[in-house]
């Protein structure tokens, strides 16, 4: 199964450590296990590299896990070899 790259943004002000934290205690029982967390000039930054059927399964299933922790999803970016030649 190919894995796919890409960011999740998710709006958010400025996070304490024990946010962070809790933040990644969330997701990571929401299954994104897969991600990395990072600060973005919006709020907080998911990087993923997910393995998928296709790379509209990889985003649909990650938005599904992000937003089902309370938090919501306000963009994905690609990567550029998020994509397969």
């Amino acid at each position: 199964m190919p894995e796919f790259r890409f960011t999740v943004i998710v709006p958010r002000p400025p996070m304490t450590h024990e946010e962070i934290l809790d933040a990644t205690d969330a997701l990571g029982s929401a299954g994104c296990t897969d991600a990395s967390i990072r600060g973005h000039a919006d709020g907080m930054e998911l990087l993923f590299e997910r393995a998928a059927e296709s790379l509209q399964a990889a985003i649909s299933s990650a938005i599904s896990e992000v937003e089902g922790t309370g938090y919501r999803v306000s963009k994905v970016e690609l990567q550029r070899e998020a994509i397969p030649t």
